[in-house]
């Protein structure tokens, strides 16, 4: 099967008011006052940060959910969404879409009130252009997930001649074979990153580890590794496979409580890294 078969590209694209906004006037005064020049930039605090934390760690939430979901595919902004994990992929994304218009609702209709008492706050700093209308600031706030099939070579076709489409049509499936070998690698880097840590965390019995170096970041990586194995590389199923039956079996708590299970399981994780070494991509 071509890469367009096992595979599409998709785009997330987030932006927000940032409730910021540059005084030059105040930036020269500090400059006079210190003798400076060019020695930096003040940027009024519109609306208190408390206001759009939570938009922001939606955001957040959503861009590292789209990476961990996708892989390298371009430097614009494209990722590699496998076949198999477009369901998961769309159900979580929709689920952050949702949360970010209902948190981008709330504070747009209280975003009147928090602006008589910015203020309050600002005193004199306070201008009233600074802030646009509630219309205008809507068009601020925008969650958009795009997806496209992959360019694939073969349907290539345009009217030059052709050393011209054949020099096209080769640069083509390069770059589907560069940023194959990328999301490979991606994969195995991933691995080696998470078990790395839990061997670091387990070998010295002083050190305090959180229930996520278990729960969260080994199994839920051991699950959604395999929906993102578009070349189906069969070591990395091995090793998928190996770290969920001897890293994976005991809880965290259990863990923390026995020492021999502890430095066991410490031991199994330094040798799955030692026999994935040859597949780590340097950083």
């Amino acid at each position: 099967m071509s890469l367009n078969d096992k595979a599409m590209l998709v785009y997330l694209n987030i932006s927000f008011w940032t409730a910021r906004k540059y005084d030059k006037r105040v930036s020269q005064e500090i400059e006079r006052q210190y003798n400076a020049d060019e020695a930096g930039r003040y940027n009024k605090v519109l609306i208190a940060k408390e206001h759009l934390a939570n938009i922001r760690k939606i955001i957040s939430s959503a861009r590292n959910f789209h990476y961990e979901n996708t892989l390298p595919w371009d430097d614009h902004g494209g990722r590699l969404l496998p076949t198999t994990n477009y369901f998961d992929y769309i159900s979580g994304i929709n689920k952050f879409q949702d949360e970010f218009e209902r948190e981008t609702s709330n504070f747009l209709q209280v975003y009147p009130s928090l602006k008589q008492t910015a203020h309050l706050r600002l005193n004199t700093l306070f201008e009233e252009e600074d802030y646009p209308d509630v219309e205008t600031l809507k068009t601020k706030f925008a969650f958009t997930n795009q997806i496209i099939p992959v360019p694939d070579a073969d349907d290539f076709r345009v009217d030059l001649n052709s050393d011209e489409v054949d020099s096209i049509r080769d640069s083509i499936e390069q770059r589907i074979q560069d940023s194959t070998e990328a999301g490979y690698n991606d994969l195995w880097k991933r691995l080696f990153k998470v078990v790395g840590n839990m061997s670091e965390r387990l070998k010295d019995p002083e050190n305090k580890f959180k229930n996520s170096l278990v729960c969260n970041n080994v199994e839920d990586l051991c699950e959604l590794l395999p929906k993102l194995n578009i070349t189906h590389d069969p070591e990395l199923n091995t090793a998928v496979d190996e770290i969920r039956s001897r890293l994976t079996m005991n809880d965290p708590q259990t863990l923390r409580d026995n020492s021999i299970i502890r430095n066991k399981t410490a031991i199994e994780a330094q040798k799955i890294l030692n026999k994935m070494r040859p597949y780590q991509i340097a950083a």
